[in-house]
């Protein structure tokens, strides 16, 4: 389907400017955003048979969209697990440093 005329996509890059009166806490007060350009985009109903993927092909990037997709769970849920276990061992040792905080208190 051809798209709406109306509809323009925008591409930003981020530059950076050097500058060395900058606060050093501030992070992104280096980040500018250059003009934003409308990005062309072709119209699907202009283009050739010829150039359309083969139907093997076609077959072919479903297979690795299906592959894609499952590997994206796969991380999606290792990264969970790997941000769960992070905040336990932050949470146990910041419990074993209130009680050596707390043994060193009762022994002064």
């Amino acid at each position: 389907a051809p798209l709406r005329p109306s509809l323009k996509l925008y591409s930003c890059r981020p530059t950076i400017a050097m500058n060395n009166t900058m606060n050093e806490d501030d992070l992104y007060g280096d980040l500018n955003l250059a003009a934003a350009k409308p990005v062309p985009r072709k119209q699907t109903a202009s283009t050739p048979a010829s150039t359309l993927p083969s139907r093997p092909d076609i077959s072919k990037l479903q297979e690795q969209i299906k592959r894609l997709k499952a590997e994206n769970e796969d991380l999606k849920k290792n990264m969970g697990i790997l941000y769960r276990t992070a905040k336990s061992e932050l949470e146990r040792k910041d419990r074993r440093i209130d009680e050596l905080q707390n043994d060193l208190d009762a022994r002064r």
